[in-house]
């Protein structure tokens, strides 16, 4: 039997806050109040993805968070194609996207 593997990234749903029922989310630490890099080591060692989703004023001050929120899930999707039977097989993983910051330098 011949087996062919595609994959496919599908776009997660739109960001949400923080505490909405996403179990990756709830798991998060806090960062807002904390200056940029102390942020970035606490996820870090938390192992949360993160990334700065929007950031503004002088970037040679002092950055903070100002706010933090779900980016939501992707959906990978691995599909087999069985050509004994001619279809197609499908499994979705979703995978969380981590967490967006915003960054606000003084």
């Amino acid at each position: 039997m011949r087996k062919t593997i595609m994959t496919a990234l599908l776009t997660g749903a739109a960001a949400l806050t923080i505490g909405t029922g996403f179990a990756a989310a709830d798991s998060a630490p806090s960062v807002v109040g904390m200056e940029e890099h102390a942020a970035a080591s606490t996820l870090s060692a938390n192992g949360t993805p993160y990334s700065v989703t929007n950031r503004s004023g002088n970037i040679s001050g002092t950055c903070a968070v100002t706010e933090q929120r779900d980016r939501g899930y992707r959906t990978e999707t691995e599909s087999t194609y069985n050509s004994r039977t001619d279809s197609w097989e499908s499994k979705e993983t979703k995978i969380w996207r981590g967490i967006g910051l915003t960054i606000v330098c003084r």
